[in-house]
């Protein structure tokens, strides 16, 4: 591990111009931020398996069953106004496979099937646009979250859908270094022609570039879009440098990267080709307990990141894989895998942020507000949810995160 994580520092230190790092990223050791709670409403008599929180838009509040195609909406005092689906073989149909939704200029839900191409929707549920799929699905699989893994986003005054290249051409030729080198992370999909580009290749001095293989979920880009500065940062899963581009052009184009020494992240080295087959996702036999970037939010000026760590006692890690690992020693490293959350500010300062018991593991940033769920007890069945909205408030360190 240690041999990767020089090599990926010293080519940072020596980047070339267009992408110069700054070295000034440091963990704060006096301050923390935490979640303070300004408001919630409570969601109750919902039939639901995997209720998830959409959005606000126009003083209504968005759910839906992820594990169904139900959609729930209500109002602010926490009354159900509408409620619809989109279940079998309708216009507009999408499924469990489908990500969260965004909310274009004219108010329509948009969302993306990885099985059924992207949708536009109107609050109703009448349809707008009913996409096909791009490519081929190979590879998906994302547990249910409440962060995005697509974004809306306003050129040029066209609206268009980016996301993750989780679907990509069958492929007949070896899986190896070459085939990376080559492969575009990123798809951009226009939401009046449905015309689909693809961007970001793995930036020089990836360590994706490095002759090793990866399981897929590895390679999944992790962005915000930020419309006002037409700036992209970009993370991939398992790598723990921040990439930043200009896109005030037709294409991102690079401009700065930064390695991030966020606590308890490990670089995995990958796998020698033909160990692993294209499109897995992956496998906790081979790689347990993996580090991932699960998102980056835009706050205010500043970024918002969360990623899970790797637990540091292999021998309990190994004891886990063999089937022999005490009840005990499964719990605690769980709790060392968590998720964490650091606030990046413009000066390159990494702060660490409290998060409050939340459903789901996730939160979701719309403007400058952060809204979170919780059922009344996670352990036990209910039909009551409660969603809570808040801001981030700095607060002297108190303790280790």
């Amino acid at each position: 591990m240690r041999p990767l994580l020089i090599f990926l520092a010293s080519f940072l230190m020596l980047s070339c111009d267009n992408s110069s790092p700054q070295a000034q990223q440091k963990l704060s050791d006096s301050q923390t931020f935490y979640f303070e709670k300004l408001d919630s409403i409570v969601v109750k008599d919902v039939i639901a398996r995997v209720l998830v929180f959409q959005g606000f838009h126009e003083d209504q509040f968005f759910f839906r069953d992820m594990a169904s195609s139900e959609v729930y909406v209500y109002d602010q005092a926490g009354e159900l106004v509408d409620q619809w689906n989109k279940e079998g073989d309708v216009p507009g149909k999408f499924s469990m496979t489908a990500s969260n939704f965004s909310f274009d200029k004219k108010g329509n839900l948009v969302l993306l099937d990885l099985m059924t191409g992207i949708k536009v929707l109107r609050k109703d549920s009448e349809v707008v646009q009913d996409f096909s799929i791009y490519q081929n699905q190979v590879s998906l699989g994302a547990a249910f979250s409440l962060f995005d893994t697509e974004q809306l986003i306003e050129k040029d005054g066209k609206e268009y859908l980016i996301y993750s290249l989780d679907i990509i051409d069958e492929y007949s030729q070896n899986y190896d270094a070459e085939f990376l080198a080559q492969r575009k992370n990123l798809l951009m999909t226009d939401l009046e022609s449905n015309e689909t580009t693809e961007h970001i290749p793995f930036p020089e001095g990836s360590h994706f570039l490095n002759g090793k293989v990866y399981y897929f979920r590895d390679l999944r880009p992790i962005f915000q879009y930020d419309e006002k500065s037409e700036r992209l940062y970009l993370m991939f899963k398992s790598e723990p440098i921040l990439y930043t581009y200009d896109w005030s052009g037709d294409a991102p184009k690079l401009i700065d990267q930064q390695l991030l020494p966020l606590k308890g992240f490990e670089v995995y080295e990958g796998f020698e080709v033909g160990a692993v087959d294209m499109g897995q996702i992956g496998n906790f036999q081979t790689r347990p307990y993996p580090s991932d970037i699960i998102d980056i939010s835009k706050y205010r000026e500043d970024l918002l990141i969360s990623y899970i760590s790797t637990p540091q006692d292999k021998s309990a890690i190994a004891s886990v894989i063999a089937g022999q690992a005490t009840d005990e020693t499964k719990k605690r490293l769980r709790e060392e895998a968590k998720m964490r959350t650091v606030l990046l500010r413009t000066n390159g300062e990494i702060i660490p942020v409290e998060i409050p018991g939340m459903h789901y593991n996730s939160f979701k940033v719309d403007g400058n507000t952060i809204y979170w769920m919780k059922k009344p007890d996670p352990n036990t069945e209910t039909e009551d949810f409660t969603l809570y909205w808040g801001e981030l408030k700095a607060k002297k360190k108190t303790e280790e995160i």
